[in-house]
């Protein structure tokens, strides 16, 4: 008998699948079930996780390392797959799927996370044997340098800046974050020394009780990502991390915030001269605060050895602007911090809203001594001018005139940040780079008039965020394929002989292999990979007498 690998698989499904220690192999999760995780969970190198679209993942509670968390660990690859119509849902064991109200809206730390460790570059490491090895290498949050099967499965940083990790695409991440140790949270996404060959892409994390998103160094790229509702920072940067953005979105609740943005070269401040320097950009975002009444909550935080580039966004309700720190500016010969053709808006000072904010600036940019460090070079100082204020540089501080802005699910009043017809953010006089990764579109902010956001979120299902004018952006460019496991077609030919077929997507490669037995103890290579081509391959195999079992593996 000939059977493709897991061919009974979907047969008689599951309703629970519990899921604990480490994963090996190449492994699906199927949408046929839902999966709960026990504790940390480890994918290890060299194993392939795969998860349909419209699966559900849930974390049970928990604190330090006993919280539930999927590690996908160096050499390791996801293919989290989901579809606008079918994301993929990671949340709480404890939610109602059917219920969308059933957990307070602005609830958090129910479980863990999701950590992405990779072998791109960082600049500097926590970890003192780390910072000295070649290349450089940290340990994930102060976590033991564990090993398990030989592997040292917290471990992030490398020398390959291109490393691929998988895809991680139309996916929803909800009421996450525990402590692990002291200052030390699992964040809602963890990406660490994660390199631009992985695809990540219209990601939410709703309601993180630490950051929605944290790039630990690495060089990934990302797209039209959302931070709802989360605790500390929206997006926060540390160790050299270098990648592209585009279409961010964040908003923050009033009852517990911290930064939009908090943006540091290297941790801790124990860097002197660090490289990779954290020269990251961002097009097309929009921040909104906690409200011009919220105590403490700056629009950004940007420390030593950070350069970011950001331009066509937009700040607005926070309490304050934020703190530069012009050291990222000065150190560097190639790398500049660079704000253009943003919009500044609706920002309180001492308690008294600014709506214009901009004979604020001056001051803030260059005499408050607790929002700029000023060094003895009169470069340093001309750059804090530069940043916002020079004319060259376009910066807005006038209203946005975004349709409606709401923290709660009121059916009457629902937040919608697309910008009214006639804002000044439908127009930019930057367009952003036609590059094969941004799209090439000249406005302010993560919207113009098309909802990207709305309608295969949580925060849509739930009612806070508008579903007017909903819709798929065009085709992302030049984005790297996600690799999907196919399926099997077997043909018999004649009595000694079969043909195997399966579909292919060009720029994945895929090798067929035979076992007598399931489980598999090992697996026999049949033929030489092949390369997809968009359409069937196929392999001839010769039939014995006796079980043999076939599977592809994608490569």
């Amino acid at each position: 008998m000939l059977c493709a690998a897991l061919c009974g698989a979907s047969a008689a499904p599951a309703a629970t699948v519990q899921v604990a220690g480490t994963i090996t192999g190449t492994v699906t999760w199927w949408n046929t079930n839902e999966y709960v995780l026990n504790g940390f969970v480890y994918v290890l190198s060299n194993a392939v996780l795969i998860i349909e679209p419209g699966t559900v993942i849930r974390g049970k509670a928990g604190t330090g390392s006993d919280s539930a968390a999927l590690f996908i660990t160096q050499g390791a690859k996801i293919f989290a797959n989901g579809t606008k119509h079918s994301p993929i849902v990671f949340t709480s064991e404890t939610d109602d799927l059917d219920d969308p109200n059933d957990i307070p809206l602005w609830a958090r730390n129910l479980w863990g996370g999701v950590v992405i460790l990779g072998r791109a570059r960082i600049n500097t490491s926590s970890d003192a044997t780390g910072n000295t090895a070649n290349p450089k290498y940290d340990v994930y949050e102060g976590l033991p340098d564990t090993q398990i099967g030989g592997q040292y499965v917290h471990r992030y940083g490398g020398d390959d800046d291109n490393d691929n990790s998988g895809v991680f695409r139309y996916v929803s991440i909800r009421y996450s974050s525990t402590t692990i140790l002291p200052n030390k949270e699992i964040n809602g996404l963890s990406l660490c020394a994660v390199g631009r060959g992985t695809r990540i892409e219209n990601v939410e994390v709703f309601g993180a009780g630490d950051d929605a998103v944290e790039f630990f160094g690495g060089t990934v790229n990302t797209k039209y990502m959302l931070s709802i509702f989360c605790d500390d920072d929206n997006f926060d940067i540390d160790q050299g991390y270098s990648g592209k953005n585009q279409f961010w979105f964040a908003i923050q609740a009033p009852d517990r915030k911290d930064n939009g943005g908090e943006w540091n070269g290297e941790p801790s401040g124990i860097a002197v001269g660090a490289s990779p320097v954290a020269n990251f950009e961002i097009y097309n975002a929009t921040y909104i605060g906690a409200g011009t009444n919220a105590t403490g909550n700056r629009a950004f935080l940007s420390r030593e050895y950070a350069a970011p580039r950001v331009f066509n966004s937009i700040f607005t309700e926070f309490n304050v602007g934020g703190n530069i720190d012009t050291k990222s500016a000065v150190h560097f010969t190639n790398w500049v911090a660079r704000f253009a053709d943003n919009i500044f808006w609706a920002f309180a000072s001492n308690g008294v809203p600014q709506n214009y904010w901009q004979n604020a600036v001056a001051q803030w940019v260059l005499t408050d001594p607790g929002h700029l460090k000023l060094l003895p070079n009169p470069r340093q100082n001309a750059v804090a001018q530069w940043v916002l204020t020079d004319p060259a540089n376009s910066n807005l501080f006038v209203d946005p005139q975004l349709r409606s802005i709401s923290r709660t699910n009121t059916p009457a009043f629902r937040l919608d940040p697309r910008p009214q017809p006639g804002s000044p953010a439908l127009s930019s006089p930057r367009t952003a780079p036609n590059d094969g990764f941004y799209s090439p579109v000249a406005y302010r902010g993560a919207f113009a008039d098309l909802n990207w956001a709305s309608d295969w979120t949580f925060c849509g299902e739930s009612g806070l965020l508008s579903g007017r004018n909903a819709g798929t952006p065009p085709p992302l460019p030049s984005a790297p394929p996600a690799c999907a496991q196919p399926t099997l077609t077997i043909v018999r030919i004649n009595d000694t002989t079969a043909q195997i077929s399966w579909p292919s997507q060009v720029g994945c490669t895929y090798q067929l292999q035979v076992s007598p037995t399931l489980p598999a103890e090992t697996w026999s290579n049949v033929g030489a990979p092949q390369s997809g081509t968009g359409g069937p391959l196929s392999a001839t195999i010769t039939t014995t007498s006796g079980n043999r079992f076939l599977r592809v593996r994608v490569q």
